[in-house]
């Protein structure tokens, strides 16, 4: 009895990963980052709350997978190494991006290549 459950649960698992294979669109959303009203030139960048545009892609179908951020100079040293000094630092962060999946569409699918006769 215990081997034909083993051996049902192998079948079942052998079936349910047959040859069909999922395809993926993705979609990648760049947030930038709006200049603080005290030393605008030079403070950190302000982000505001993404939470209505996650909500958004998710009721699309879209999943959040990863995100990552863009950096840029923040005091520019003229070409001059000493202009800079102290412990601040140099960089801040000028854009988030997010990056979504979900599965591709059947409408939007490729078409499979049809096989040449020979």
């Amino acid at each position: 009895m215990k081997k034909a459950f083993i051996l049902g649960c192998f079948v079942a698992s052998l079936a349910s990963c047959g040859s069909k294979t999922q395809t993926w669109e993705y979609k990648v959303v760049k947030v930038a980052g709006e200049d603080a009203t005290i030393m605008a030139d030079y403070g950190s960048k302000v982000f505001q709350d993404q939470t209505p545009m996650l909500n958004k892609m998710g009721k699309d179908g879209w999943e959040l997978v990863n995100t990552y951020t863009e950096i840029g100079t923040a005091f520019p040293n003229f070409g001059n190494s000493d202009y800079v000094t102290g412990i601040r630092e140099n960089t801040r962060t000028m854009v988030l991006n997010f990056i979504f999946k979900r599965p591709t569409q059947k409408d939007n699918a490729s078409p499979k290549p049809i096989p040449q006769k020979k």
